[in-house]
């Protein structure tokens, strides 16, 4: 009698064959992701290098027009003796900010003689609630990267920066070099060839990241170490002054410890990136927290022979 029963051909996974084939699967995504993480965070980090270099080339273009470097300006209503960040933002590609609040500070003050202060504007719209690309490091990815309330003085809320001024040899003066008269924080120019002719420009820092408490990566208010572009003299636009005991030489990674305060220092691991006087871009180990070689970059006067570099 013939066999009835016909062999069947198999059309899928057993149970243990599927289990195993996740479980391998689940091991090669565990592998892969670090390495996808620390790719990302690489191409993060080279956006903030040329963030910084963007940065450089404009604070460059700046002094090509003026004759001398920005300063952290002054915390006045005169627009003009402002800090850094703001001056240079027609040079950025930010005109659309820089060009509505001069013809409004102009328009304000027709007859007030240019050494004097000017008085502050009404602010103009759209110029508020707007952050800048090129002054957020990405690795952080703040929001808002600008204020919307609590504006530090002369009140107007604006951007955020992650990237602060070297205090040392950039102080808080005005950017009015028509502004030669007591107080003692009004004019002086710090040129590429002081640099040069000191310690090499490439020697100087003039910009860096300042550090930043990561429980202030959403914060919407301008204070405390964090005030907005909009102002001068506050370090929200500059870092390393020659307070005891760090004298500004401190680099330390974003962390949830310690609060905000006069350090450089930024997302990287073990590292801090620096816009140097020739507008190179230096990744510093932290390491160096401390040290001589911080201390002679941060002053162009000083004639001694560390750098960065050793």
């Amino acid at each position: 009698m013939r066999n009835s029963l016909k062999s069947r051909d198999r059309t899928g996974f057993t149970l243990v064959e599927l289990l195993v084939v996740i479980a391998i699967i689940g091991i090669l995504v565990a592998l892969l992701l670090p390495a996808v993480q620390a790719a990302r965070e690489a191409a993060r980090r080279s956006e903030c290098q040329n963030n910084l270099k963007q940065i450089g080339l404009g604070i460059h273009m700046f002094h090509d027009t003026n004759k001398f470097l920005p300063n952290n300006g002054r915390n006045t209503g005169d627009v003009r003796d402002w800090c850094w960040a703001f001056q240079i933002l027609p040079n950025i590609e930010q005109g659309n900010l820089f060009t509505p609040i001069m013809a409004a500070a102009v328009a304000a003050n027709v007859a007030t003689p240019p050494a004097n202060d000017w008085a502050l504007p009404t602010q103009p719209v759209g110029t508020n609630n707007v952050g800048i690309k090129i002054y957020m490091c990405p690795s952080r990815k703040r929001s808002p990267t600008f204020s919307t309330t609590g504006a530090n003085s002369p009140g107007w809320n604006g951007p955020f920066t992650d990237y602060k001024q070297n205090w040392q040899t950039f102080e808080n003066r005005t950017n009015t070099p028509q502004k030669t008269g007591p107080p003692t924080n009004n004019f002086k120019a710090v040129t590429l060839e002081r640099l040069i002719n000191t310690r090499g420009s490439t020697n100087i820092i003039v910009v860096g990241e300042g550090y930043l408490n990561l429980n202030e990566y959403g914060r919407d208010h301008g204070s405390n170490w964090e005030e907005v572009i909009y102002s001068g003299g506050y370090g929200g636009t500059g870092r390393g002054d020659g307070c005891a005991p760090c004298n500004g030489t401190t680099l330390k990674r974003d962390n949830v410890v310690d609060g905000q305060t006069n350090w450089w220092g930024g997302p990287h691991t073990g590292v801090t990136l620096f816009m140097m006087g020739d507008a190179s871009v230096k990744s510093v180990n932290n390491n160096l927290s401390g040290s001589q070689n911080m201390l002679q970059a941060l002053h162009w006067k000083n004639q001694g022979s560390l750098t960065l570099d050793n």
